[in-house]
């Protein structure tokens, strides 16, 4: 790492570093407010709040991203359908319960014995998994009007290029800002494109009306009376998929642990992780209507850049939350079409999977119980299936964590013929 969890960066570069780390969480974090139809603004402040409350409870110890998650979709939209905004409160209140009731279980288990739950081969194939179902996405981000085109796709592919020419070739301060120079060129391309009419990839007229500053609407303004019959529900469905949320956290702990060369299950320790990710819901919902998890592509960011500092995730998360404040900020970026951002995840997504294939180069496949526990998790993650329904689901990466573990449990380990 060129700057470790707690250095400090020089202020210039410590901006840089964070509208860097802004610009690759900044999609999914829109893209799932949208997705769910709450506001905006509201769920900006309540992604960058979300961040800030996970550093503070982990004591500055891990620079983790914590953001609004496509784990908890369905619950929010079930939410909001059945009791509005007051249903999600009781949800965020819920999965903040339950992330610290296993926070206070981890606290009693030794580190040792979490690593025997959670091998090296399990950890190492679910962060596979992980990266390789991120991609699909990229498919969404690069179209234009809801379909891919070959302008949208020439976006994204320069913006990619641009990264890999800067990551691999650029020296000094330039080398570890690959993401911020390749999506700033790749949105100068699609200004050219649209200003000259080749093709019309930018809407401008989204800054007709622009204020300088508003007050952003959040989710507790919009608490009403409910039907407290249907509490019980609301809370049997948030509990089932803050259990699947839990794995990614898991997994994406232990994915920038290996990265930065730092056993985060140790310090913070996951008693500490749950615990702070538990009240970064509680602060995500409330402010947002929204829950929140860890962010792969925070993960990858640092291990692409090579920029570990917490300072640099608590200063991205800062200006997340004042996206939510300063309308001329929040519209540039949201201007910036998604097929930018798609150049971007072609790096990221990809650079999850390899983080994952570097930690199984540290597992002896020749023993027949890692090589099961491999396949099987590398099979199940990325066939894509769904078990449960409605009101509990377990997706395609917690099903294959879920089975690792417990073909973890039952075999013996036992050396190829």
């Amino acid at each position: 790492m060129i700057y470790n969890i707690q250095d400090k960066p020089p202020i210039g570069k410590l901006i840089a570093f964070a509208l860097q780390m802004l610009l690759s969480v900044f999609v999914a974090t829109a893209l799932i407010a949208q997705i769910c139809g709450v506001p905006m603004s509201g769920a900006l402040v309540g992604a960058g709040a979300a961040t800030l409350v996970y550093i503070l409870v982990t004591k500055g110890k891990s620079p983790m991203f914590i953001s609004n998650s496509g784990a908890f979709v369905a619950p929010v939209m079930l939410a909001l359908a059945a009791g509005g905004y007051t249903a999600v409160a009781i949800g965020g209140l819920t999965t903040c319960i339950v992330y610290c009731l296993f926070g206070f279980i981890f606290s009693k288990v030794p580190v040792d014995n979490i690593y025997k739950v959670f091998p090296k081969a399990l950890i190492g194939a679910v962060t596979v998994v992980i990266g390789i179902n991120l991609m699909p996405f990229i498919l969404t981000y690069v179209q234009i009007n809801g379909e891919a085109n070959m302008w949208g796709v020439s976006v994204a592919l320069l913006t990619t290029f641009v990264i890999a020419i800067i990551s691999h070739y650029a020296k000094g301060m330039w080398k570890i800002l690959p993401f911020l120079v390749g999506i700033m060129v790749g949105y100068i391309y699609a200004v050219i494109l649209t200003v000259t009419g080749i093709y019309p990839i930018i809407d401008f007229s989204i800054f007709e009306g622009m204020k300088l500053f508003h007050t952003p609407t959040f989710a507790f303004m919009l608490v009403e009376p409910i039907n407290w019959s249907i509490v019980a529900s609301i809370i049997f469905v948030y509990i089932a998929y803050t259990v699947s949320a839990m794995m990614e956290c898991l997994s994406d702990h232990a994915a920038l642990g290996n990265i930065i060369g730092v056993d985060l299950y140790r310090s913070p320790g996951l008693s500490r992780i749950f615990c702070a990710e538990g009240l970064a819901n509680l602060a995500s919902s409330t402010l947002g209507g929204l829950g929140a998890c860890s962010y792969g592509e925070g993960v990858a960011c640092v291990g692409f850049s090579k920029v570990a500092s917490v300072w640099v995730t608590g200063l991205a998360a800062i200006f997340l939350a004042l996206l939510g404040f300063l309308d001329p900020v929040q519209l540039f970026i949201a201007s910036i079409p998604s097929c930018v951002f798609a150049g971007a995840a072609i790096v990221l997504y990809g650079f999850i999977a390899c983080s994952g294939i570097k930690m199984l180069q540290t597992v002896d496949l020749n023993v027949q119980k890692n090589l099961i526990i491999v396949s099987s998790v590398l099979s199940l993650g990325i066939s894509g299936l769904v078990v449960g329904g409605t009101a509990f689901s377990l997706s395609a990466t917690a099903l294959a964590l879920v089975m690792g573990i417990i073909l973890n449990a039952i075999l013996k380990e036992k050396k190829q013929a």
